[in-house]
C-alpha cells in the first residue's frame, strides 16, 4: 500500500510572531527579484501557508506593499535619525554618516530602496502611493536641519533635502554598477557638500 506523502507542518507561531515571518519573507522576495514579483500568491508559496493565512495579516496587497517597504526602509530611517541626532550641529557630518549607513546595505535592500525612492520600475498604482510616503517619512528626517540654512524656510529646505537625497543615491548607484569605488563615491559627495553647503553653513545651531 502506498502511503500519501503529508505536508510537513509548519511550526506553529504567535499573531504577531507569523506576521514578522511572512514580512521577512516578503523582503527577501523584493530583495532577490524586485517588487513586480510580490503578490499574496507568491508571498504564500514561498512561506509555505496558504493564501488565506497571508490575507488574515494582510487584507489586501496594498498592506501588504506597504508593510514590506516599512520593514525594509525602517533599518535604515533608524540609521539616519541617530545620524541626524548625533551630529546635529554639523550638517555635514550628519549627511555623510547617514550616507555611510545607506552604502553598507546588502545590494538587494540597497536595490529595493532605490526603487522606492527613485519610483523606477515599481509599475503599480499601490507602490506608487507607497513611493511618495517614504519619500515624505525621509523629507520628515530632513528637512527639520536643512531648512536652518534657508533662514527657515520649510519649502527650501525640503528642497534642498530631496536634491541631496537624490544625489546621494545617484553616487550609490554608481558604486553599486562598479563605475566607481566607494570611497571614490564618497569623496564625490563631500565635494557636493562643499559646493552646497559653504562651510560657514555647513554647521548649524541645534
Amino acid at each position: 500500500m502506498i502511503q500519501e506523502k503529508t505536508r510537513e507542518k509548519r511550526p506553529y507561531l504567535g499573531k504577531e510572531e507569523r506576521r514578522k515571518s511572512l514580512l521577512k519573507t516578503a523582503a527577501d522576495l523584493v530583495e532577490s527579484q524586485g517588487w513586480a514579483v510580490l503578490t499574496m500568491s507568491a508571498l504564500a508559496d514561498k512561506a509555505g501557508v496558504s493564501r488565506q493565512l497571508v490575507y488574515q495579516h494582510f487584507p489586501n496587497l496594498e498592506s501588504l506593499l506597504a508593510a514590506t517597504a516599512m520593514n525594509i526602509y525602517m533599518s535604515t530611517a533608524e540609521g539616519t535619525g541617530k545620524a541626524i541626532a548625533q551630529h546635529a550641529g554639523d550638517i555635514k557630518m550628519a549627511i555623510r554618516t547617514a550616507a555611510l549607513v545607506s552604502l553598507d546595505l546588502p545590494r538587494g535592500r540597497g536595490d529595493a530602496l532605490w526603487q522606492l525612492v527613485s519610483g523606477t520600475t515599481l509599475g503599480s498604482p499601490e507602490l506608487e502611493s507607497i513611493r511618495i510616503g517614504i519619500r515624505e517619512t525621509i523629507l520628515q528626517l530632513w528637512a527639520p536641519m536643512l531648512k536652518q540654512l534657508r533662514d527657515g524656510d520649510e519649502k527650501q529646505g525640503r528642497t534642498l533635502a530631496w536634491m541631496l537625497v537624490m544625489a546621494f543615491w545617484g553616487v550609490r548607484q554608481m558604486i553599486r554598477d562598479g563605475l566607481i569605488t566607494r570611497d571614490e563615491g564618497l569623496i564625490e559627495m563631500d565635494r557636493v557638500l562643499d559646493r552646497i553647503l559653504p562651510k560657514s553653513q555647513q554647521a548649524v545651531t541645534a
